[in-house]
């Protein structure tokens, strides 16, 4: 039994299906749509065989060209004049679709044949999908995409895909997407987005690349591999979005109890003598009410408890280019929305609200309000407790703690920090910043000096609000360490680089591998902490750029690099944990490394007599170094293969409909030796 088949079957992939329209034994109109000057010849033509089209078909004279081109059941009719119209007219029409039909019945006899030769019993289908096809642990689906390739075209495709998840939202099955378009894979984002889609449960090939080399086997391998633990995530998504409905249907059933004379009272008995608006009270109420009712859905609930499953030994390289945009859910957890200033804190006057954050309008625009004194703090967070902001507003003082704003990019972002942070802020058409709090910066104002540091020639403005929780940490960890409020860990922040690999040539010098996909996907730094709080950075790579990786190394030739970089090669080539390391994530340098070379580690084969596993360097890694590239003596020995990591330039991530400042592009690199 062969690898993969151990895999397939230790993971339950016992049934193949492969849906193809050439499995169909009569066309539709759209298989002929566009073939314009076939459809031409063929009605200029076929009045010389009329009374055969007419006896096929009665309704030919009572249709026009457009409408017949349009019918199924015309050209279905035609399609079964094969012997009875003359040759070429009836070759004019479908001789292309048969030429399509025949090489695409031999690519999926192959498929078929390769399927079953890794264990799997195959089932096959045209556009009617069988009863059974929800028993199929993988799906192979031609997507019929239009030939013209417009976005009726791509719809169809994904209404077609639903059609094949339909049902098995909570357990689907992993998904090959297959078509002769070259245009396919530019649409993987989209098929997974509308189609509701777990990128690790579904491939996009074309045709002729599905059967190249070993592709079909590491296809099946993967998916099954990660087939598990995907499926928990799916479930975890199709749970929330059912839960959504669910809890969304009984939070209305519950708010429609309340009625005019309820709102009425609320106000009478309680947010009058409290100084709280009607408005930003019931939002607030609403909101802990559908967050009751959300935590009430007991599929979301152990769909939840299932990603505790997930198995992070079997990490698998993301299939789309990019990692999902971490930073965003970070500043969501911690924000409200904007919008929500916009219903009044308070209606005792004070201008404030718990945890609104004054941003320094200089401090975004520095041409604005130049006779500002430097030494305001950029940011002032209200820390003042909701309650007593609307008690004796024209006593009360308000306290407010300053921060200084700091550029959210790679090499200033740090997981572990020292005091007290808010790792992103988002503000409205601004590039993402950090916010350091000084907890010795406190200020005491009044309603009136509060009111002037925020009018609209002030120096201040109300930028964003932070939620609760995140204000009250803040609040705490001014009083007192010990009264901290325990939240949750911060998300780990992602930041694209450009990837470039070397070798050594024959004189010690880096010479570059040829990796056009690599050059094209980039990759993503993650950087989060290791258990002792430590920054800790991994390198994430693409599923097609992993594989090309590993299709290059093993064609480097020990005799083209340098003599000390042989050794290296050997284990580099032998290596199992480096291609495991590389789809996972290889450990790499923080943004601040200055540059400079760092041996690339992997555990080593362990052997018998050996209590705990050892290191072996395989090549070197470095992140943003300078060039030309050169390396010492000592590290051609390790040279082997040679990673280099460009950070891309930060850009402004804009909030609302403003386009966005500038795009990132790569840090120059020049020197002879760059691709």
């Amino acid at each position: 039994m062969s690898a993969v088949s151990e895999v397939l079957k230790s993971t339950g992939f016992e049934l193949a299906l492969i849906v193809d329209d050439a499995f169909d034994d009569v066309p539709i109109a759209a298989d002929l749509a566009m073939d314009e000057e076939a459809w031409t010849i063929f009605m200029d033509d076929v009045s010389t065989d009329v009374d055969v089209v007419e006896e096929a078909f009665p309704e030919y004279h009572e249709k026009d060209a457009n409408e017949l081109r349009a019918s199924d059941h015309f050209v279905r009719a035609m399609y079964g004049l094969r012997t009875k119209l003359r040759p070429d007219l009836w070759n004019t029409l479908f001789g292309g679709y048969e030429r399509d039909r025949a090489a695409d019945r031999d690519f999926l006899e192959k498929l078929a044949g390769r399927l079953s030769a890794a264990g799997l019993q195959v089932k096959t289908a045209g556009r009617n999908l069988p009863e059974d096809a929800h028993e199929c642990s993988i799906i192979f689906a031609d997507l019929f995409l239009g030939a013209a390739q417009q976005d009726f075209d791509v719809d169809k495709s994904i209404r077609r895909l639903g059609e094949l998840m339909a049902g098995r939202e909570n357990a689907p099955p992993a998904v090959v997407l297959m078509s002769r378009s070259p245009r396919l894979q530019d649409k993987k984002e989209r098929f997974r987005d509308d189609a509701k889609m777990v990128g690790a449960l579904f491939r996009v090939y074309r045709k002729q690349d599905l059967l190249e080399g070993s592709t079909v086997e590491t296809v099946l391998e993967r998916l099954a591999t990660h087939h598990a633990d995907a499926v928990r995530v799916a479930a975890f998504l199709a749970a929330w979005e059912a839960g959504l409905g669910g809890a969304a249907s009984e939070f209305m059933k519950l708010m429609r109890r309340l009625d005019l004379s309820d709102y009425s009272k609320i106000r009478e008995v309680l947010l009058d003598v409290e100084g709280q608006p009607l408005g930003s009270y019931m939002l607030d109420v609403f909101d802990r009410i559908l967050q009751h009712e959300i935590e009430g859905h007991v599929p979301t609930i152990s769909a939840a408890q299932e990603l505790n499953a997930i198995d992070p030994a079997k990490y698998p390289a993301p299939y789309i280019a990019g990692s999902s945009d971490l930073q965003d859910l970070v500043a969501r957890s911690l924000w409200q929305n904007a919008e929500r200033l916009k219903v009044t804190g308070n209606t005792a006057g004070m201008p404030v609200s718990f945890g609104d954050v004054l941003v320094r309008r200089s401090s975004l625009d520095r041409a604005a309000l130049p006779t500002v004194p430097e030494d305001l703090p950029d940011v002032l967070v209200v820390l003042t407790p909701a309650c007593d902001l609307v008690r004796s507003p024209d006593k009360r003082r308000v306290l407010l703690v300053g921060g200084a704003l700091k550029a959210l990019e790679n090499k200033t972002w740090r997981y572990k920090t020292k005091g007290v942070t808010t790792p992103i802020v988002q503000f409205a058409n601004q590039p993402r910043m950090s916010i350091e709090w000084d907890l010795d910066d406190q200020r005491m104002l009044k309603r009136d000096e509060l009111a002037d540091l925020i009018r609209q020639e002030g120096p201040y403005s109300v930028g964003l609000r932070l939620r609760e929780s995140n204000a009250l940490e803040l609040q705490q960890r001014m009083l007192s360490d010990m009264g901290r409020v325990g939240l949750l860990s911060k998300m780990p922040f992602t930041f694209p680089v450009e990837v470039l690999m070397f070798t050594t040539d024959g004189e010690g010098k880096p010479k570059a591998l040829e990796l056009p996909i690599t050059t094209r996907d980039g990759g993503v730094c993650i950087t989060g902490r290791d258990s002792d709080g430590n920054d800790l950075t991994r390198l994430v790579l693409t599923e097609p750029s992993v594989d090309e990786i590993l299709s290059v190394i093993p064609k480097i030739e020990e005799t083209q690099v340098h003599t000390r970089t042989k050794d290296t090669l050997k284990r580099l080539q032998a290596s199992t944990s480096f291609r495991s390391l590389l789809q996972r994530g290889l450990e790499a340098p923080t943004a601040t490394a200055k540059g400079t070379f760092k041996p690339l580690k992997v555990p080593a084969e362990k052997k018998e007599d050996e209590e705990k596993q050892t290191d072996e360097v395989v090549g070197l890694i470095a992140r943003n170094p300078e060039w030309p590239l050169t390396l010492s003596t000592n590290e051609q020995k390790s040279g082997a293969l040679i990673i280099i990591l460009n950070d891309l330039e930060p850009h402004a991530v804009m909030i609302g409909d403003a386009a966005p400042v500038s795009e990132p592009v790569s840090v120059e690199a020049a020197g002879d030796v760059v691709p």
